[in-house]
């Protein structure tokens, strides 16, 4: 039988980043949406413009990673 530990793939670290850190951005977001005045195209350019900028760097970073590996290889 397995056994569940939400340990395993949930660490520390992942409840920091996605609650504590991210709140103030899921507000700013739930704000743009359902605060007054209301302005659908504003909030939907923010919205655009936050996960342009989220996506940018993940590419970045991941472009980033790559190089150093090829850069600096793994010993074996």
């Amino acid at each position: 039988m397995v056994e569940f530990d939400a340990w395993n793939f949930l660490y520390p670290g992942t409840w920091v980043i996605f609650i504590i850190i991210g709140t103030p951005v899921y507000t700013a977001i739930l704000g743009w949406f359902l605060g007054k005045p209301r302005d659908m195209e504003k909030a939907l350019m923010a919205l655009t413009y936050l996960i342009g900028f989220i996506v940018s760097m993940w590419v970045g970073f991941y472009i980033l990673t790559v190089l150093i590996g090829v850069i600096f290889p793994a010993a074996m």
